[in-house]
């Protein structure tokens, strides 16, 4: 119910019962800049009240209108449609109850009512209360503001809001949206229309800062444009702005706009930086974005070269392992059999089989603990040479390092720090480090007590045991699937989840293939994205669950194609070499007709919209063409030519992802989909391990139970407690509860 008893209230409040006004765009920013313009000419003096106000403006002279320039008609027809406004005793009643506190959903209710039409009102006050529901708690126990709003929609699924299809969870979002605009205080709309009502000192500076934004960059123009809006809405101009205001505004934006949007306000951050620096104005400066996890990182250059060069010789031992380097390098001539023994290009010094990864892992920790021993009070004797850093105080220094930036983390967020709760960081950062001390050949009496710190840090031990011959023995706990692909994998426990991924491959292709209901002569890029990822997914269900190199590698043309399609229906081929695996083990699977079908369609009408954006060779032999050159499948240095490369893996598992929680409403990447697989598996046959080893292609057994041992277990009790269940009843349908009253009556 609405409280109608306060009448007064200030301009303040009348620009707020504006924005609650249903009315054309831009003529509600005209009739607030006509108020502000009024005010500022005629009332400057502080906040007036509404009935000062709309006072002066029915007793106007002459020479008053004479002040507000050549707007004067315009501006007094305004201030009559803000005094119809204000008559409004609903929207004037939410806008002074709103006045210095946070709004609720409940508030957003009463604003959705008195703004929408019966119908649309009804339809998002319905969508409120069955978000209210899904957090267990009422409308008016939520505060209604994107920065708390937004989390809880992002984690939404279409059973929360008791709705079928990913697409009506969209429309329901939408609606709690609009709503929450109405009602929250930080929601700017940030046109570029709007910036016309903006004070001069704001229009100077908002074009100062075009200048030196890009031409394309339109999205750090829109957030200038919003943050101008919103100091001015808040009476600051550009010298008032501090940093707690740019905190604030930053945490806005990133929690009303997409995932990629944080990128954009660190672009915008640094242009604002260098004007405000540059100008010598007195308004703060934007405060760094991002994770600050773990230890800071520093350049490799500034290592000591007596540390540097030791580890520069060792990493450019290392090749990739499945690499086959040119077998004219590795054969002794003068060897009979032709054999020899492998060697190095440039000698006797045989290759050291570690990915490009871990030779980066590799250099990541040895200039970490070298940091962190030079920056530490307690390490005295500065690290100089490779051997220093295995100190025990250098490597405490590395730990301390590494555990304080944790700590200082989890206490930010509000949480209780655990002291004696082991992290996997650092100590991956000092097995690394005898990984290279060993590669090195250094002492034992050096190794030996990082090994035993390894021991102590690390997680997944969780006990120890005293072997027969008397030395001690460790227990480690299983190991499980990564803590983010546990967190996306847990969701498919939900049949509804399944369903949609099963759907996935149709409901993206159909959003893809839109272009042809609407008469359009070929496809944007953006729909040939979404026919990428729809062809992603297909083949990770009715073909093979690919890893993401794999996929990205994948060659749909020439002499060396790894499809082989059929010129009419039916089945086709996929053959992927050992020497491209992970685990050098090959795949050779056959293809559906279906898929035939979508993969040709994709190579005729989507393929050409790639090539054309990425500017690719004629010749380009990959099914999604790209600028990433690597050749490492192949064991060659180098990599392709330029025009002649692929997609980058991380690309392209990052536009699934978006496109499968857009149209899907599922969290997952393209690794999860070879986890999915296993877990169907596994929910018909938890004994079926052996069919998910060659489903995946794992080379050992042993690594198929390792990762999916949580899942096997929690399946073998469901189908534990069924059993149970059946035999139960079987049993008891035998047993006979009947008493004999003439013996009961006998005893």
């Amino acid at each position: 119910m609405f409280d109608d008893r306060e009448f007064h209230g200030t301009t303040t409040d009348l620009i707020a019962v504006l924005r609650l006004t249903p009315m054309n765009a831009a003529t509600r920013f005209a009739t607030i800049s006509s108020v502000r313009k009024f005010r500022e000419t005629l009332m400057p003096v502080g906040d007036p009240s509404v009935e000062e106000l709309f006072h002066v403006c029915s007793t106007i002279t002459p020479e008053q209108r004479d002040e507000l320039g050549p707007r004067q008609s315009q501006i007094m027809s305004d201030l009559r449609r803000a005094q119809r406004a204000w008559a409004d005793s609903a929207r004037r009643s939410l806008a002074l109850r709103l006045r210095g506190r946070l709004p609720t959903l409940s508030d957003a209710i009463d604003a959705v009512e008195s703004v929408c039409q019966p119908d649309a009102a009804k339809r998002a006050v319905q969508a409120i209360q069955q978000l209210a529901t899904s957090e267990a708690t009422a409308p008016d126990q939520i505060v209604a503001t994107s920065v708390v709003i937004e989390p809880i929609l992002r984690r939404l699924r279409p059973e929360d809001l008791q709705v079928q299809s990913a697409k009506s969870l969209v429309n329901k979002l939408s609606q709690i949206r609009a709503a929450v605009k109405l009602v929250d205080p930080n929601a700017i709309g940030g046109r570029e229309a709007d910036v016309k009502a903006l004070p001069h000192q704001w229009r100077v500076l908002l074009a100062k800062l075009a200048e030196r934004t890009p031409p394309h960059a339109k999205s750090e123009a829109a957030i200038f444009r919003r943050l101008a809006l919103r100091a001015d809405q808040n009476n600051l101009s550009s010298e008032d702005i501090d940093a707690a205001f740019l905190a604030e505004f930053s945490a806005q934006e990133i929690a009303s706009k997409s995932d990629s949007h944080p990128e954009k306000l660190r672009r915008a951050g640094r242009i604002w930086n260098n004007l405000i620096s540059e100008e010598n104005l007195r308004a703060a400066l934007f405060q760094p974005l991002g994770r600050q996890d773990r230890l800071p990182d520093v350049s490799w250059s500034t290592v000591p070269d007596a540390i540097r060069a030791r580890v520069d010789a060792l990493t450019d031992q290392m090749v990739a392992p499945q690499g086959d380097l040119n077998w004219s390098s590795f054969v002794d001539e003068d060897d009979d059999l032709g054999l020899g023994e492998l060697r190095g290009k440039t000698g006797t010094q045989p290759k050291l089989a570690r990915e490009p990864g871990t030779q980066r892992n590799l250099r990541d920790a040895v200039k970490r603990v070298w940091h962190a021993a030079e920056r530490d009070a307690v390490v005295r004797d500065k690290p100089r040479t490779l051997e220093d850093l295995f100190r025990p105080e250098c490597l405490l220094a590395a730990v301390a390092a590494i555990r304080g930036k944790r700590r200082a983390r989890i206490e930010a967020r509000g949480q209780n720090w655990e002291p004696h709760k082991k992290g996997r960081y650092e100590c991956s950062v000092v097995q690394a480090l005898y990984s290279v001390g060993k590669s090195c050949a250094l002492p034992e009496d050096l190794l030996e007590p990082v090994r035993a710190l390894t021991l102590k840090l690390d997680p997944s031990v969780v006990g120890s045991k005293l072997k027969a011959d008397g030395s001690v023995g460790y227990v480690y706990e299983e190991r499980k699937i990564g803590r983010h692909h546990d967190e996306m994998l847990r969701q498919f426990n939900d049949d509804s989840a399944l369903s949609r991924w099963f759907h996935a491959p149709g409901t993206l292709w159909r959003e893809a293939e839109s272009w042809v209901k609407r008469g359009k002569s070929r496809p944007t890029l953006a729909q040939a994205a979404l026919a990428r990822s729809a062809l992603i997914a297909q083949l990770s269900q009715r073909v093979t669950p690919m890893r993401r190199t794999n996929i990205a590698r994948l060659r749909a043309f020439g002499e060396q194609s790894h499809l082989s399609l059929p010129i009419g229906t039916g089945e086709g081929r996929l053959i992927l070499p050992a020497a491209e695996m992970k685990n050098l083990r090959s795949v050779h699977v056959t293809i559906d007709p279906e898929t035939v079908r979508m993969l040709k369609r994709f190579i005729e009408i989507y393929h050409p919209v790639f090539a054309e954006n990425a500017d690719v060779h004629a010749e380009n032999e990959h099914l999604f063409p790209g600028a990433c050159t690597d050749r490492k499948e192949r064991g060659e240095n180098g990599g392709y030519a330029a025009g002649f490369g692929y997609m980058t893996k991380e690309k392209l598992s990052g536009r699934f992802r978006q496109h499968v929680w857009k149209h899907c409403q599922l969290k997952m990447d393209m690794q999860v989909m070879r986890h999915i697989a296993g877990k169907v598996i596994l929910d018909m046959d938890p004994s079926a391990m052996g069919l998910v080893q060659e489903v995946l292609g794992h080379k050992k057994i042993e690594t198929t139970r390792a990762y999916y041992a949580e899942v096997s277990k929690i399946v073998a009790q469901k189908n534990y407690l069924k059993l149970l269940d059946q035999y139960s009843r079987r049993v008891m349908s035998h047993v006979d509860f009947r008493i004999d009253l003439e013996q009961q009556m006998e005893r």
